[in-house]
C-alpha cells in the first residue's frame, strides 16, 4: 500500500475552506444558470434537459444535511422544486420532504412559501398552506399530544417532533452613494468572485462588485436591467442606486481557481465592478480606496478597471497585474480618453473599451493603449421598455482596427459583432 501524506492540521483545515469555497461557488454557478436562463442560450427546451445533458453523472450526491442546506440555499434563491430536483439529481418527492423538514414556513407539502422562478422564466407566487385541523379536534392538550381514535380507545402516542425553526437571516447595514441606508440579508458563506460563463464578459472568467448601481444613464446599459429586474430584486435592494457592499471585499482572498484552470491565464483575469462604474464621479474616495487596499492585499489576480471618468485612475496606487480601462461610445467622450490616459501610469495594460460603438469615432492617438475591445449594442430590457440592439456597421470597426494595428495594440472582438453572419474573420487576441 502506498503511503500517504497525512496533512498538519492546519494544511487540514486550508483544505476544507477551499473546498467549502468551491462548493458554495458551484451552487453559485448553477443559481446564476437558472435564473438567467442559460439553457435557453445553448439551445435546450427545459432546464431538466440542459441538467441531464450538460451535467449528467457530474452532478453531485450530496449526504442528507448537507443536501437540505443546499436545497434550502437553492430554493431561497427562487428555484422551484422541479428545478432544485433536476440540478441536484435528487427526486422531487425528496426534494419536497427537505423542504417542509427544514422550513417552517413552508406550505406544508414540501413547497417553499416564498414566490419562486419557473422554468419557463415567470415567477410564481407562494403554494397554498394546508388545511387546518377541523376545531373539534384537540390535537394538543395541555403538554400531552393524544391521536384521535375510535370511542373506546384511549392510546397515547408520543408526539411529533416540532420542526426545528430557521433563524431568522441577519441583515447587513449598507450605504448608499448619499449615505442613506439600506438592508441587505448577510451571505451564509466567505464572498467569492462570481463565474463569469457565456459571451458576455468574453476576456475574464469572473466578476467581482464590491461597488453596484451608476448614475451615467445609459439608454443601453445591461447591468441597470439586471438590477432592476423583478427575480433579481432580492440582490438589489437598491435597484441601480450606487450601493457598496463591504462585506464583498474579501473575495479576492477566498477565491480559488480550480486546480485544472491554474495555468489557463483567463482565470485570473477579473473584471471589477461589472455591475457599476467604480470611478463615477458620484462614488465616495473611500468606497474606490478601500477596493483597491483589498486589490492590492491579494496581487496574484489580473484585475480589469473600466469607467466613463479615466481622469480618477490617475495618482491611485495600482496592483501590479491591473488592467486599466475606460468606456468610449461617442465622439465626446474620445478627448476625455487620451488626455487622461497620457498621465496614467502604473498599470500593466491600459486598454480601450468600445462596447458598444455607437458612431464612427476618431482617434487623434491610440498608442497610449495596449488593447482595443469593439462590441454591438445588444438589446435589454429597461424599466421603461425595451432598447433594440445595434450592430454598428463594418467600415466603422475597420477604420478602428487599422487604426489600432498601425499604433501597435492588440485587438479583441467582441462575438456580440457578427450577429451569426458567416465568413467574418474575428480578431481575439489578448495583451502579451
Amino acid at each position: 500500500m502506498t503511503d500517504v501524506m497525512i496533512p498538519s492540521a492546519d494544511q487540514a483545515r486550508s483544505l476544507t475552506e477551499r473546498i467549502k469555497v468551491a462548493v458554495e461557488g458551484t451552487w453559485q454557478m448553477i443559481r446564476e444558470a437558472y435564473v438567467t436562463r442559460a439553457w435557453a442560450s445553448l439551445g435546450y427546451g427545459t432546464w431538466d434537459a440542459y441538467c441531464a445533458t450538460e451535467f449528467g453523472t457530474a452532478r453531485l450526491a450530496l449526504p442528507r444535511e448537507e443536501r437540505r442546506e443546499v436545497v434550502a440555499s437553492l430554493a431561497e434563491s427562487g428555484l422551484s422544486v422541479r428545478a432544485i430536483a433536476a440540478a441536484t439529481a435528487t427526486p422531487r418527492e425528496t426534494v419536497r420532504r427537505d423542504l417542509a423538514a427544514g422550513d417552517p414556513l413552508s406550505s406544508g407539502n414540501g413547497s417553499p412559501a416564498r414566490p419562486v422562478q419557473g422554468t419557463d422564466g415567470k415567477t410564481y407566487g407562494v403554494a397554498r398552506p394546508a388545511p387546518e385541523p377541523p376545531s373539534d379536534v384537540d390535537l394538543f392538550a395541555g403538554e400531552d399530544w393524544v391521536q384521535p381514535v375510535s370511542p373506546g380507545s384511549q392510546t397515547a402516542v408520543t408526539p411529533p417532533a416540532p420542526a426545528r425553526p430557521r433563524p431568522e437571516p441577519v441583515m447587513l447595514s449598507l450605504s448608499t452613494h448619499t449615505g442613506e441606508r439600506v438592508l441587505y440579508p448577510k451571505p451564509q458563506s466567505k464572498a467569492t468572485f462570481n463565474s463569469t460563463p457565456g459571451a458576455g464578459i468574453s476576456w475574464a472568467n469572473w466578476s467581482w462588485n464590491p461597488v453596484t448601481g451608476c448614475l451615467h444613464g445609459c439608454t443601453y446599459c445591461y447591468a441597470r436591467e439586471l438590477a432592476t429586474s423583478e427575480r433579481l430584486k432580492t440582490a438589489y435592494p437598491a435597484g441601480f442606486t450606487p450601493l457598496f457592499h463591504e462585506q464583498r471585499l474579501d473575495a479576492p482572498a477566498n477565491t480559488v481557481i480550480p486546480a485544472e484552470h491554474r495555468d489557463d491565464p483567463a482565470w485570473r483575469r477579473v473584471f471589477v465592478c461589472s455591475m457599476a462604474d467604480l470611478y463615477g464621479r458620484w462614488v465616495p474616495q473611500e468606497w474606490i480606496d478601500s477596493v483597491h487596499a483589498s486589490m492590492l492585499a491579494s496581487p496574484q489576480w489580473q484585475y480589469i478597471l473600466l469607467t466613463k471618468f479615466p481622469a480618477r485612475y490617475v495618482g491611485l496606487d495600482m496592483p501590479p497585474g491591473a488592467w486599466v480601462g475606460t468606456s468610449v461610445d461617442e465622439q465626446k467622450r474620445v478627448r476625455i480618453a487620451e488626455n487622461a490616459f497620457r498621465e496614467i501610469d502604473g498599470a500593466a495594460v491600459k486598454w480601450l473599451s468600445l462596447e458598444p460603438l455607437k458612431e464612427p469615432l476618431e482617434f487623434t492617438d491610440l498608442s497610449m493603449f495596449d488593447w482595443v475591445v469593439i462590441g454591438a449594442q445588444t438589446e435589454t430590457r429597461q424599466p421603461d421598455g425595451t432598447v433594440p440592439g445595434f450592430a454598428p456597421p463594418f467600415e466603422w470597426v475597420a477604420r478602428i482596427v487599422l487604426q489600432a494595428r498601425e499604433a501597435g495594440c492588440r485587438v479583441h472582438l467582441k462575438p456580440n459583432l457578427i450577429n451569426g453572419r458567416p465568413g467574418m474573420q474575428i480578431p481575439d487576441e489578448y495583451p502579451a
